[in-house]
């Protein structure tokens, strides 16, 4: 299989992919506690934590995969 270049928009992060939701959608519930707790996200393979705990913090909803910011989040 060959892959093709990703544009900056496609290879930002912007869900959780084992539960297939947007961060937009999770954050519904309010914080990153609650959206783990209510909808699973984060719990699988805990790659998108970080990115979920970026995005109830500064209210964003899609991040480059190298966000500097995503340290304070580890």
């Amino acid at each position: 299989m060959q892959y093709e270049e990703l544009s900056a928009d496609e290879a930002l992060v912007n869900r959780c992919e084992c539960i297939n939701k947007t961060f937009e959608q999770l954050k519904v519930h309010g914080s990153f506690e609650e959206a783990r707790k209510k909808s699973g996200a984060g719990v699988e393979c805990g790659g998108c934590v970080p990115y979920l705990k970026l995005a109830f913090a500064s209210g964003e909803t899609a991040f480059a995969i190298d966000d500097p910011r995503l340290k304070e989040f580890k």
